[in-house]
């Protein structure tokens, strides 16, 4: 079996980490924001008044990341071009995905939660791929 990552991929990683460099692990430094990632991340990330549901400042930190990614053409990598992607195949994400995580915790991928740079929109693939024209002109807007 061949474990060789293909050569547009390993370039791709490459661009990845200079953008999480560049973009993601300074948002992550900025203010306190890395108490999300460290010992304090449980209780930082939580609104106790609302039944432990993520608080809002937690939830604007992933926004924003996913804002700076999606403008970098980074979070759509697997959407059809049509739809902002780079047509990444299911191969190129599990690589990414791996690659990610293996750099540990932090703003660029948080398997806790599903928070990624690179966004794994399932959904919207499937609608593409199998659902019918009036499901797409209901649908497909609201899952890019």
């Amino acid at each position: 079996m061949n474990f060789d990552i293909p050569e547009h991929l390993a370039k791709y990683l490459q661009e990845l980490d200079a953008f999480i460099e560049a973009q993601i692990l300074p948002l992550q430094m900025q203010d306190d924001n890395n108490r999300f990632f460290d010992h304090r991340r449980e209780d930082a990330r939580t609104d106790w008044d609302k039944g432990g549901l993520p608080n809002a400042e937690w939830e604007e930190l992933l926004m924003e990341a996913k804002r700076r990614a999606d403008a970098a053409g980074h979070f759509r990598f697997a959407s059809p071009r049509e739809y902002g992607g780079k047509d990444g195949s299911n191969l190129d994400m599990a690589v990414i995905r791996e690659h990610l995580a293996t750099r540990g915790l932090g703003l660029h991928n948080d398997l806790q939660n599903e928070h990624s740079i690179v966004g794994n929109n399932v959904g919207l693939l499937l609608m593409v791929h199998y659902g019918t024209e009036q499901q797409k002109t209901e649908w497909i807007d609201d899952l890019e």
